[in-house]
């Protein structure tokens, strides 16, 4: 049903049953899973050295998906890391690879925005293709 389908992560400590459930998923339709991470652009207001900062934030992004890759047994090409607007660039990049599913993770929370997030809820009513959200937190 699915053959190609995007883990986009945000690399935090809580995202594991995000990744478990990607992991299940490919597994189950025996899927290429490929992992995802937007760095979030740093705003320069003419302060020197944002471009370095922007820089160490896609190293450190590159690094995070290293190990989650690992942990998943996601082949390192099949990694990506880009700056942007992060619904945007889960978007663009879900296309331009022609990913059938998205996986990503939600919070929890009072309302709808907070339980979705900006991101998720801008992923999950705008993507070419279905959407998993997998909520994580306090999950009571």
């Amino acid at each position: 049903m699915y053959n190609h389908i995007m883990l986009a992560t945000d690399l935090s400590d809580e995202n594991q049953d995000t990744l478990e459930k990607a992991k299940q998923l490919s597994g189950l339709f025996g899927s290429k899973l490929s992992l995802y991470h937007a760095v979030e652009p740093i705003p320069n207001y003419g302060y020197v050295g944002i471009a370095d900062l922007e820089d160490q934030l896609v190293d450190e992004a590159k690094q995070g998906l290293a190990k989650q890759g690992e942990q998943l047994g996601v082949d390192p090409a099949d990694q990506w890391v880009s700056v942007g607007p992060a619904k945007r660039e889960i978007l663009a990049t879900a296309r331009e690879l022609g990913i059938d599913l998205i996986i990503i993770g939600s919070h929890t929370g009072v309302h709808l925005s907070e339980i979705l997030g900006s991101t998720t809820n801008g992923v999950l009513h705008h993507s070419h293709c279905d959407v998993v959200t997998v909520r994580h937190g306090d999950k009571k």
